[in-house]
């Protein structure tokens, strides 16, 4: 395992500037001109001195500025993952402008917090600067036009430009014309976990193949150990799921970067991943209740108490996974689907998963603007994406990690990563927020047998058809 520092490997605008400072020269002396015959006029009136109206006027630039309010909004509140890493950096921030600066950070649920935006956005009434969604979840902000496009930032930062950043991480927040309307700030890797204690203690190999899985499973299963610890409530963690077995196929990954313009999900490869899903539900490898144990928290809390021997989770999870679960868990490549195209040893979802987006409206503020820029570089800092780090979050932004610092689970997966291909995930790629939320909702219901491999494909397509503009 290397040690030391990390390079992450996730890779400017330069603007011109003419005629503008004959212009601002000549406004200034037109200004100091007034004030001339201003000072002549109240001495002949008042008999003040100009050494006196001087102190007058001193007194009165040593008044406090009015401080700009902000709202910061965000789903980085007490009991998220990254809470106790992003909070003392905001703090101090709050504190090294608090002459300038009356921010107000807005902390939700991620649920609350996606019903929070989607209400401000239909009234338009947006945070000024917030953590979001890219994607099909920022496409009704984009089209009312309540979303800055970040080159207008980048140019107004001294601090922050867009080559600082891994070029292809602004794609998750590039819309349908080109522009982008966010910044990125967390990179992801999505990973198999197995924990070879367990395996150890039955004598089970960890399986590379599917037909070593069944096997696999049904060894755990006698002893009452559930083979695979992944639910499906909300679509969390099966969506991530289904999107990894789709890797597997040839031209998966092409239809993945294509969705968005296709449209087209009820592909032959979806199929096929379906139905192979369904043999896995079949086979007992899953939860017995899918439901209660969905949702991120709930899948991995099995595996960490050593009731499932493995899981499917992402880099957001890593707080919550034990030091010794962390020393028993093996990052695996997922067996190989029997119908499978690809070896799953040499790929894995990586993309892009969070970052900020900025009001427009606020941003061309003129009485905000400044406070805007400096809290949004804040924001996009290396300093703070470091500091996310230790939280398992890959930054978006080409720094360097300390790996020392970092947990256990997390240099083990990028020591894993390091030689992988890296693939897209439905989650951002799907073309509208409808289909996504449908896929998620179809999952649960096909998690549970009731709809069939079929069914769950046509209700999604039936979303991208009836959205199609």
């Amino acid at each position: 395992m290397r040690k030391g520092i990390y390079k992450a490997a996730v890779l400017i605008l330069a603007g011109t500037m003419c005629a503008g400072l004959t212009a601002c020269s000549g406004k200034t002396q037109e200004t100091k001109v007034q004030e001339t015959a201003v000072q002549d006029t109240k001495e002949a009136q008042t008999g003040e001195t100009g050494k006196e109206q001087a102190s007058e006027a001193g007194k009165e630039s040593a008044a406090p500025k009015k401080k700009v309010s902000l709202v910061l909004a965000t789903n980085w509140g007490e009991g998220d993952s990254k809470y106790n890493y992003f909070y003392p950096k905001f703090q101090e921030f709050q504190e090294a402008n608090s002459d300038t600066m009356d921010i107000t950070l807005e902390t939700y649920s991620t649920e609350d917090y996606k019903t929070k935006i989607k209400t401000q956005t239909a009234s338009g009434d947006l945070p000024d600067v917030f953590t979001y969604w890219g994607g099909a979840m920022m496409t009704d902000m984009v089209e009312a036009g309540l979303l800055l496009d970040v080159e207008e930032y980048f140019n107004a930062s001294d601090q922050v430009k867009r080559d600082g950043f891994e070029p292809t991480s602004f794609g998750y927040y590039t819309a349908s014309d080109g522009k982008t309307y966010g910044i990125p700030i967390e990179s992801t890797r999505g990973i198999f976990l197995a924990n070879k204690q367990l395996f150890e203690e039955n004598g089970l190999e960890i399986p590379k193949t599917y037909e070593e899985l069944l096997k696999t499973a049904k060894a755990f299963n006698e002893k009452g150990i559930i083979p695979i610890a992944i639910g499906s409530n909300g679509g969390t963690p099966s969506e991530f799921f289904f999107s990894e077995l789709y890797g597997q196929y040839d031209g998966a990954a092409k239809e993945l970067e294509e969705l968005a313009a296709t449209r087209t999900f009820n592909t032959e490869n979806a199929l096929k991943v379906a139905n192979n899903i369904k043999d896995m539900i079949d086979q007992k490898m899953f939860p017995a209740d899918t439901v209660a144990n969905g949702g991120w928290a709930a899948s991995l809390q099995l595996y960490t108490d050593r009731k499932a021997a493995m899981t499917y989770t992402y880099p957001w999870m890593f707080e919550s996974i034990p030091e010794e679960i962390q020393e028993a868990s093996e990052i695996v490549p997922l067996p190989m689907l029997p119908d499978a195209d690809i070896d799953p040893a040499g790929i894995m979802t990586g993309f892009t998963v969070y970052g900020f987006e900025i009001n427009k409206a606020s941003f061309e503020d003129a009485a905000k603007h400044d406070a805007m820029v400096k809290l949004c570089d804040f924001l996009a800092s290396d300093e703070l994406s470091a500091e996310l780090t230790k939280s398992g979050m890959i930054p978006a932004k080409n720094i360097e990690i300390d790996m020392d610092s970092q947990k256990l689970i997390f240099k083990k997966m990028m020591e894993y990563a390091q030689d992988k291909k890296l693939i897209s995930v439905h989650y951002t790629t799907m073309p509208d927020q409808d289909a996504v939320n449908m896929m998620d909702s179809s999952l649960d219901e096909f998690f549970i047998n009731a709809l069939t491999p079929q069914e769950l494909i046509d209700k999604v397509q039936a979303v991208l058809d009836k959205n199609n503009k």
